[in-house]
């Protein structure tokens, strides 16, 4: 980890990617283009991951801004993808490790 963190400035980003992915609507959401496998307008997704209109706007543009997702305007309809493979392996990454720490649990309950 040492050489990839090399100075503050990596820091501040790696920092912004981590806080974009410390939200639950912003997991939903990403969790939602994962499984749709294709592009998808800012309504259909809302809808999807159970957010309003001006919700998914909000935490679109964060991870937008973070590039975690992709935002492609088609005439007067904007859709959004995530950027692959990076959010599928990082939730793939993340998600293993807390089922592990799930599964460690149970079994120190036993």
């Amino acid at each position: 980890m040492k050489g990839h963190l090399a100075n503050d400035v990596m820091i501040d980003e790696v920092s912004c990617l981590f806080g974009a992915l410390g939200d639950a609507s912003r997991l939903k959401i990403l969790r939602t283009l994962l499984d749709a496998e294709e592009a998808m307008n800012q309504g259909n997704l809302a809808e999807a991951a159970g957010l309003s209109q001006a919700n998914a706007s909000k935490h679109l543009a964060c991870l937008v801004r973070v590039g975690l997702v992709t935002r492609n305007p088609e005439g007067n309809t904007v859709f959004f993808k995530p950027v692959l493979p990076l959010v599928s392996e990082l939730c793939e990454l993340v998600c293993g490790h807390v089922s592990e720490r799930a599964k460690a649990s149970y079994h120190a309950l036993r």
